[in-house]
């Protein structure tokens, strides 16, 4: 009795090895070495056109899914939620939502997953400029952030964490669409940043020489990536309202920067009329753009950036 008792145990050891065996494979079979989801097919030495996309919260995307599909033709959202076949991301969006690994571009790949960016309408675009090329956003924002301290490059100073972790994260991406077998060029990248710098004097002061060296960094950074006239750097003005306090001095800081470089590019939203007095209803979030604004600012990048291509 004893004999067979233990006969069972062993039976039920070896099964139980095995299914655990079983799981760990079933759940790292879908995982690449890079840490990354295996979510994309096969390469085979196809251009991947990346765009990166970067900065705090309007960049993170907190514009309100729910007001997005009210605003737009149930078609035009219904495309929005599928996602585009041929623009994929990769995205962390301030720690509230991130997709770890490259997925379809589509609505609620902002914070909490209620809300969206401006890659939306960056996909949007690109897939209507561009319907047969492939591209990859690699997104990674931080609401409330600075660039004074916490996007600092190099060549300001100490590195900011932000900065660091940025850089980690675009390297990451790229060595896994080169083990997908994708020809990787970095096209372009869009900022939509400033302002939780505006908010204090000290940090307005100094936003072009920062902003200046930040971009000289990022495209040395990644220099064997980009084509020869560099990576493009698409820039965006921050909303006119008092909640920042300095915002005509830092768009100022923004446009002078953009005048430096012929790469270099800002979108003058509040002359364009991107909006933040609308949503939510009867409450609106002064720092936060509407969600048609969101849409329009990301549809400015894609355009923006695209005159760059090769």
């Amino acid at each position: 009795m004893k004999k067979i008792v233990l006969i069972i145990v062993a039976i039920a050891l070896i099964l139980a090895l095995g299914f655990g065996i079983f799981a760990v494979v079933k759940h790292y079979k879908g995982i690449s070495e890079t840490g990354l989801k295996t979510n994309i097919p096969n390469g085979f030495g196809k251009e991947a056109t990346i765009i990166l996309l970067a900065g705090q919260s309007n960049a993170a995307g907190c514009s309100h899914d729910e007001y997005l599909k009210k605003n737009v033709s149930p078609e035009q959202y219904a495309e929005y939620e599928r996602g585009y076949d041929n623009v994929y991301i990769n995205y962390f969006a301030s720690a509230t939502n991130q997709s770890d690994g490259f997925v379809k571009c589509a609505a609620r790949q902002g914070e909490f997953g209620t809300c969206f960016g401006p890659e939306l309408g960056l996909a949007d675009k690109l897939n209507e400029l561009y319907p047969e090329k492939t591209f990859f956003i690699i997104k990674y924002a931080w609401g409330g952030t600075n660039l004074y301290e916490q996007w600092l490059s190099p060549s300001s100073g100490v590195a900011g964490p932000l900065y660091e972790s940025f850089i980690a994260y675009v390297r990451n991406s790229v060595k896994y669409l080169e083990l997908k077998n994708y020809k990787v060029k970095i096209e372009g990248m869009c900022w939509m940043q400033g302002e939780a710098d505006s908010m204090e004097d000290e940090s307005t002061l100094n936003y072009d020489e920062h902003l200046s060296n930040f971009i000289n960094d990022i495209r040395g950074e990644f220099s064997e990536y980009s084509s020869n006239d560099g990576i493009a750097f698409v820039d965006a003005y921050i909303a006119a309202t008092i909640f920042w306090k300095n915002y005509i001095k830092l768009n100022e800081a923004k446009q002078s920067v953009a005048d430096s470089a012929p790469n270099n590019v800002v979108i003058d939203t509040i002359e364009i009329g991107l909006s933040v007095l609308n949503e939510p209803e009867g409450e609106p979030d002064i720092a936060h753009y509407d969600s048609l604004s969101e849409l329009k600012l990301g549809h400015l990048f894609a355009e923006e950036v695209a005159k760059f291509f090769d």
